[in-house]
C-alpha cells in the first residue's frame, strides 16, 4: 500500500555540502561522504555525529572509490602511541616481546657477519641459493626471515588494530538514543567459613578469655575448650559438605558468618548505542539511506582471507571511529569515543507497520517505487581500548604525578617492602 508519493515531496538543498557540513566539502572526504538527512545539520541546529571507516590492512575488497585518508589513524593507535605505558590493554607485552625479536634479529645478524664470515644474512641465503640443493632453503629462509622482521616490527608498534583510514565516511543526524555505557566488574568473596578464618576468630577468643580469667589457669583451660568446640565443629561441617552445615546449625544455633568483601576484578570494554529513524524525503534522499545501510552492513562483515589459505583464516571486520559535531567544530559536551567495532545492527523496515513510496509507472527500484517510508536503524558499537584514570585525566584537569624513581622499582611504590 502507497502511503506517500516520492514526486510530491520537495527538498531544497545545495550541490554540496555548506555551512556546518563545509568542513567535509574542503577536505579529503568530500567526494566520499553519505548523509542524511539531505540537508543535515540545518535540521538539527548544527548538530550531527560522523562515522570513520577504517578498514583492515588485509581486505581484498577495497572500494576504489575509497582512497586512504592520508595522515589520519585510528584513535585507538594515536590514544596507544600517546599513552605509552599507561595503555590498558596487551599493548605492553606485545612491545616487549616484538622489541625481544628484533633484538634476536639483530644478534643474529652479527652472529652471521663474525663466525660465518659473509657481510649478513642476506649474503648467506645468496650463498645458499648458488648451488640447487640450498636454492630452496635459501628462498624459504629469506622469506622466513622478512616475515619474521615484519611481525617483530608491528608487535612492538602493539597495533592489532585495522590500520588503513578510508575515505568512506557517513554523516547522521544525531540520534534519538545517545547511550555510553561503562561497566566495572566486582567480585563478591566469602573471607569465612574456612579453617583459616576460624583460626583467626579463635585467636581473638583466646586473647579475650585471657584477660578475662586473668592468664593461664584452671578457669582459663576449662573455657578455652568450650570455647574452640564450635570453632573445630565448623572446620568439619565445612568439610563435611551440606548435611554437616544443617547438622552445625541444629546444634549450636548458629551459622557462619560468610564475611563477604567486594573486590575489584576488571574493566570493561564501554559500548554504546544509537538509534536512528530514516524518513526519506526525495529519491535522492531514499538512495542515500540505501547507500549509508549499505556501507555499515559491508564494513560490518568479515571475511574469508584469499591466497591459497584454503579458508583457514578470516580477516575481522572494519573498525569505526565517532565523533560529534556543533557547527563545523567537534562538540566537548558529548564525551570523545576511541575507535569502535560495530558490534550489532538492527534495520527494522517496517517499525510502524509496512509502507511503501511508489511512483506512478515506474517499477520497483532502488529508492524508488517499493522504497520503506520509514526505517529504524539501531547500531551497537564496542570501544576497542579499555579506558583508565589515564584516558579522562586530561578532561578531568588531572596530571599523573609520581615520586617513583625508576630505580625504586614497583614493589616499593606499592609498599611491598
Amino acid at each position: 500500500m502507497s502511503l506517500f508519493n516520492l514526486t510530491d515531496i520537495k527538498i531544497t538543498s545545495a550541490k554540496g555540502p555548506t555551512g556546518p557540513l563545509s568542513v567535509l566539502g574542503q577536505s579529503k572526504y568530500e567526494t566520499n561522504t553519505f548523509r542524511y538527512p539531505e540537508d543535515l545539520s540545518a535540521s538539527d541546529k548544527g548538530h550531527y555525529m560522523i562515522i570513520n571507516i577504517n578498514e583492515q590492512r588485509h581486505t581484498s575488497y577495497k572500494d576504489p572509490n575509497a582512497t586512504l585518508a592520508s595522515g589520519d589513524s585510528p584513535t585507538a593507535i594515536s590514544s596507544a602511541q600517546s599513552q605509552g605505558s599507561f595503555f590498558a590493554g596487551t599493548q605492553n607485552l606485545l612491545r616487549t616481546v616484538g622489541s625481544g625479536i628484533r633484538e634476536a634479529g639483530s644478534f643474529g645478524s652479527y652472529v652471521a657477519n663474525q663466525l660465518l664470515g659473509v657481510r649478513g644474512v642476506n649474503d648467506l641465503f645468496n650463498a645458499l641459493k648458488s648451488n640447487p640443493v640450498g636454492s630452496a632453503l635459501g628462498g624459504a629462509g629469506s622469506e622466513s626471515l622478512s616475515i619474521i622482521s615484519d611481525v617483530g616490527k608491528r608487535l612492538q608498534t602493539g597495533s592489532i588494530r585495522a590500520e588503513k583510514r578510508i575515505t568512506d565516511t557517513i554523516a547522521l543526524y544525531m540520534p534519538d538514543t545517545l547511550l555510553f555505557d561503562s561497566v566495572q566488574y566486582y567480585n563478591s568473596i566469602e573471607a569465612g567459613g574456612t579453617g583459616l578464618a576460624a583460626a583467626a576468630a579463635l585467636t581473638g577468643s583466646t586473647v579475650d578469655l585471657y584477660r578475662a580469667t586473668g592468664g593461664i589457669n584452671e578457669a582459663f583451660g576449662k573455657q578455652f575448650m568450650r570455647n574452640a568446640s564450635p570453632f573445630m565443629a565448623s572446620i568439619i561441617a565445612n568439610a563435611t559438605g551440606g548435611l554437616g552445615k544443617v547438622a552445625f546449625s541444629q546444634a549450636f544455633g548458629v551459622v557462619q558468618n560468610p564475611m563477604l568483601e567486594l573486590l575489584y576484578s576488571k574493566p570493561d570494554f564501554r559500548s554504546f548505542r544509537f538509534d536512528f529513524m530514516f524518513h526519506p524525503r526525495s529519491q535522492k534522499e531514499s538512495k542515500e539511506v540505501q547507500k549509508i545501510i549499505e556501507r555499515l552492513r559491508f564494513h560490518q562483515a568479515p571475511e574469508v582471507a584469499q591466497g591459497g589459505t584454503g579458508g583457514f583464516f578470516m580477516v575481522p571486520p572494519s573498525e569505526f571511529d565517532i565523533s560529534f559535531y556543533y557547527e563545523g567544530a567537534v562538540n566537548p559536551n558529548i564525551p570523545k569515543i576511541s575507535t569502535c567495532v560495530l558490534t550489532n545492527m538492527n534495520v527494522d523496515y517496517a517499525p510502524n507497520g509496512f509502507t511503501a513510496y511508489e511512483v506512478p509507472g515506474q517499477p520497483a527500484t532502488l529508492g524508488g517505487t517499493g522504497m520503506p517510508v520509514a526505517i529504524r536503524l539501531s547500531l551497537s558499537f564496542k570501544e576497542t581500548e579499555i579506558m583508565t584514570k589515564t584516558s579522562f585525566a586530561g578532561t578531568a584537569g588531572r596530571k599523573l604525578t609520581s615520586t617513583l624513581a625508576p630505580s625504586d622499582g614497583l614493589y616499593k611504590n606499592l609498599d611491598f617492602q
